[in-house]
């Protein structure tokens, strides 16, 4: 089974988020806000959060070559404070990811560094929905729609960014039709030669409602490559992905890590 790293991802975004700008005469480059996080593949943990907030504060403070710059007191306090920016909650199903969106406005209200929203994933519910809304298009994707309208009327009246992953499906090539066997959700891994050139937007497939096509305003896409990266056998083993879209610069090779996450 191969892993594209999309929570990986969301992760790296929230240290970024929730860091201050400097700590202790240190450049952290953060952003001192707030964070929520809907759990919908209950795949966030807070504890792989804390740590790589801690290797990146560490990281920060080793390059500025001062040794009593800070104690380890001082950066589980700093922890300790970015962690109290973030707000998880969980859903279990459509129905409840709805109810849960349009309770957040409270909780927003009441706390005001809050500046971004990451869901993670949106397209957890979707066999569940089209199981249950049987033949009926309207019927399996109304909880979705209901939730992008809420989800969209609490963006913009906050004025938040949106963060969400969701599986991907991918079309069909001209050169797949001769074979049978392969299917436009094929999720055997490519070198990373060939990913590093694919134009990923030509073979990407929109499968969630029309609401939340239309709400979408950028795509980055992270595709599973063959090449594992492997480094000394207890830490640093890795695995490798491209990521590409239309918001991106090209394809690019990133490689996940006990670490994190690093763009190549």
């Amino acid at each position: 089974m191969f892993v594209s790293g999309k929570t990986e991802f969301l992760l790296q975004m929230m240290v970024k988020i929730v860091l201050p700008k400097d700590w202790n005469g240190v450049a952290m480059n953060g952003f001192e806000a707030g964070v929520i996080i809907i759990d919908t593949d209950h795949k966030f943990s807070i504890i792989r959060l804390a740590s790589l907030i801690e290797r990146f504060v560490n990281k920060r403070v080793q390059n500025t070559g001062i040794s009593d710059i800070s104690t380890t007191v001082d950066i589980e306090k700093l922890i300790n404070e970015c962690l109290e920016r973030v707000f998880v909650v969980k859903c279990s199903s459509s129905a409840q990811l709805v109810v849960t969106i349009h309770n957040l406005e409270s909780l927003i209200c009441s706390h005001p560094c809050i500046s971004a929203v990451m869901l993670d994933s949106v397209s957890s519910f979707y066999w569940t929905d089209r199981a249950n809304g049987g033949d009926s298009t309207p019927a399996q994707e109304a909880n979705m729609r209901l939730a992008t309208e809420a989800l969209a009327k609490l963006v913009n009246t906050y004025s938040l960014v949106l963060f969400a992953t969701k599986f991907a499906v991918f079309k069909k090539k001209a050169s797949d039709f001769s074979d049978n066997t392969k299917v436009a959700t094929d999720v055997k891994a490519k070198s990373l030669s060939v990913l590093l050139s694919e134009d990923f937007d030509q073979h990407h497939a929109e499968f969630m409602c029309k609401a939340w096509q239309r709400f979408v305003s950028h795509r980055l896409i992270l595709i599973s490559c063959e090449d594992d990266v492997f480094g000394d056998e207890t830490d640093n083993r890795g695995h490798v992905s491209v990521i590409g879209g239309d918001c991106a610069t090209g394809n690019k090779q990133i490689v996940i890590t006990q670490h994190g996450l690093t763009i190549c």
